[in-house]
């Protein structure tokens, strides 16, 4: 499952929270960037039912497209709102009783310097959030840690979110000092079009291994450059005994191994049984 960590992470904050229009903008950015995105709820501001609701429906909205709802530090709305990871921080829940609270999720741990690593590590957290890597209006008082805190992070063999200052200009050099992806609040919450700043960072980004289609109704991982013979074959099915819909239009028998399968299409397969 850590393999298929998204890269590309949209941090809320109690000010994107308080400015409304969460779930829309998540759903642009989900849209844009499909499985590469990690949605975090990250609030101080809503307790209880209003995180929860909060929380739900942002999975509603950016889950057809593949992505990731991560919740911060409440791991009991993380279980609730079938979130995939929780992030906790300093004063927030150790790794082992996140598990406690929801088995199922990916725990990652926020992390500033030497001796938060090590604790992370030795939780042990899935993965780390490594930060303020530069200067960050989010954080005016704090020093930003540079890249020597990212390839310390790197060196546990976690995979590390870097955050803080990050741009898609930015990104290159985080990917080159360790980290597998990035984490932004501002450059991805205030730009005017979100789901054009996701495609930015998303550009700056290795591509994902897979993309996110939807099978049924059912969001799904299928791999990169695949066809529909390719996806009934993964999915176990006898192309023999199934009616393919695809993006709304019929692919006969002979034509599945040439449709290529594409991030968001919408495929629904029919089975039919013959009688005797």
């Amino acid at each position: 499952m850590i393999a298929m960590l998204p890269r590309l992470h949209a941090v809320t904050d109690d000010r994107v929270v308080g400015a409304g229009r969460v779930v829309q903008r998540a759903a642009a950015m989900a849209a844009a960037s499909g499985p590469m995105l990690a949605v975090h709820l990250r609030t101080r501001t809503l307790a209880g039912g209003a995180l929860l609701a909060l929380a739900r429906e942002l999975a509603a909205a950016i889950r057809p497209h593949g992505a990731w709802l991560v919740v911060n530090d409440r791991a009991d709305v993380a279980r609730a709102a079938a979130a995939q990871a929780v992030v906790s921080g300093r004063s927030a829940l150790e790794p082992q009783d996140v598990r406690r609270v929801a088995p199922s999720l990916l725990v990652g741990r926020s992390v500033h310097d030497a001796t938060e690593i090590r604790a992370a590590v030795a939780a042990p957290a899935d993965f780390l959030v490594a930060g303020s890597v530069f200067a960050t209006p989010s954080h005016p008082q704090g020093r930003p840690a540079g890249l020597g805190l990212v390839r310390e992070a790197a060196a546990t063999g976690l995979p590390v979110v870097a955050i803080g200052g990050l741009t898609p200009e930015r990104t290159a050099e985080v990917l080159a000092a360790g980290a597998w992806g990035v984490a932004a609040v501002r450059a991805l919450w205030d730009a005017a079009d979100p789901a054009e700043a996701a495609r930015a960072f998303a550009a700056a980004l290795p591509a994902a291994p897979t993309v996110g289609v939807l099978v049924n109704g059912e969001a799904r991982q299928a791999r990169r450059g695949i066809t529909l013979a390719d996806l009934l074959a993964d999915l176990g099915l006898d192309a023999r005994a199934v009616v393919v819909e695809h993006n709304r239009r019929i692919v006969r028998r002979d034509a599945l191994g040439a449709a290529a399968v594409a991030e968001g299409d919408q495929i629904e397969l029919v089975h039919f049984v013959g009688g005797g």
